[in-house]
């Protein structure tokens, strides 16, 4: 749970789904604490009345009516209290990486991989807005007219985060805190290109990193983060599919695409498929393999 008690909490879920969570206080006054996990993006939206938000007894941040504030830190856990007179505080937890995948959807000419940034922070308050406004009445109504409320609930979710980075294309990656890393996700995308034309006789970290422009620490995770595996770990799996289109060619023996790929044996690079497919390279030549 991301949320608890502070005496007696009033938060009511809505939501808690593997993709985010939505949490309302209508409830006078409200005095809660919000546990800040790093792994995701946190808004608290107070709409009717200024509310308080507590990081510690020597920090805190003025949440005014018609605002919300918009909390990610990759470095660290936080915890705030939220305290307000008059409630009405909505509150939303969504993974980096969804709002990633909604912002660019459909989008070519933006990156085609999830990415989550290296380190980055976001603080900031700003107005909701009257669409939005409009959007988080729905998340208090004491009754739904559908069936399917937790559908409802979802959309209504995916309708607020539309209005709030409602932008122009090519103000995106300004107006979203998470995509502000443009020129190192370049660079990953340098890197994994390194690692396919060298795919025969790789570069280490080291010297990919030096390739590039980029510490190894930041490579490491980058790397993770835009394509979701580690470097090496996603040359192996392309290494591997890509030795299925040169099985299907037939142009090549099984020993000749082994070495093509960089493997230094042939057995080495049979028991690296059989452990990837569930089959060898040879009976998926066969057509003997299902996929």
């Amino acid at each position: 749970m991301q949320i608890r008690n502070v005496a007696k909490s009033n938060w009511k879920y809505l939501v808690k789904s593997g993709d985010f969570q939505v949490a309302v206080n209508s409830s006078v006054p409200v005095k809660e604490t919000i546990l800040l996990d790093s792994k995701h993006v946190h808004f608290i939206f107070s709409q009717r009345d200024s509310s308080v938000c507590a990081f510690s007894p020597h920090y805190q941040r003025s949440l005014p009516a018609g605002e919300y504030f918009t909390i990610y830190d990759q470095e660290k856990d936080l915890s705030a209290e939220v305290t307000s007179e008059n409630g009405h505080i909505l509150y939303l937890r969504m993974a980096p990486s969804v709002i990633h995948d909604l912002l660019i959807s459909g989008d070519p000419h933006m990156l085609p991989n999830r990415f989550e940034g290296f380190g980055v922070r976001e603080y900031s308050v700003k107005p909701i807005g009257f669409e939005a406004d409009q959007v988080i009445d729905a998340f208090f109504q004491k009754t739904y007219s559908t069936s399917l409320v937790n559908v409802y609930l979802k959309g209504k979710v995916l309708e607020l985060i539309s209005h709030i980075f409602d932008v122009p294309p090519d103000h995106l990656y300004e107006a979203c805190p998470f995509l502000k890393e443009k020129d190192n996700v370049e660079r990953i995308k340098q890197a994994r290109t390194l690692l396919i034309e060298k795919m025969d006789d790789p570069p280490s970290l080291k010297e990919l990193a030096r390739e590039i422009g980029m510490n190894e620490y930041n490579l490491k995770i980058g790397f993770k983060n835009v394509y979701g595996v580690p470097p090496f770990k996603y040359l192996q799996d392309y290494k591997l599919t890509y030795s299925q289109y040169l099985l299907r060619e037939g142009q090549l023996q099984v020993s000749e695409i082994a070495y093509a790929i960089g493997y230094k044996s042939a057995s080495h690079y049979i028991e690296a498929f059989r452990k990837r497919f569930g089959s060898t390279p040879r009976k998926f030549m066969s057509g003997d393999f299902n996929d």
